[in-house]
């Protein structure tokens, strides 16, 4: 897993990093596993699963729950599913608009450049 590029070796690495965000109101924090992810900012609190994306219906996330989830993900035993009410939400349109912006076939060569 990492965090912003960085590989992440142990829960300390991510309670630091949340921290900060809590301190300095960073941007976001964001735990990925692949395409998958955990994410939070302002005491939101969001995950992505293949193609789905949940957050938590009842934001703002108390700190202490958010490092609770955190670690419940990097150690994939699951309870930050049970521990909230979360709803599932996308951003209609997204990768519509994105094409029409730049182009089917520009945006094919762009995808293809960062595959490989």
């Amino acid at each position: 897993m990492k965090i912003d590029g960085r590989t992440v070796t142990d829960e300390k690495e991510i309670l630091a990093a949340l921290q900060q965000e809590f301190d300095e109101r960073c941007e976001f924090v964001i735990l990925e596993d692949g395409a998958d992810f955990m994410q939070t900012a302002g005491g939101e609190l969001e995950y992505r699963c293949g193609e789905k994306q949940f957050r938590v219906s009842d934001a703002p996330v108390d700190q202490e729950k958010i490092r609770a989830a955190f670690l419940s993900y990097f150690r994939g035993d699951g309870s930050y599913l049970r521990d909230f009410e979360w709803e599932e939400f996308a951003i209609p349109g997204m990768w519509d608009e994105l094409n029409a912006v730049v182009g089917k076939g520009l945006w094919s060569r762009i995808k293809a450049f960062f595959a490989g």
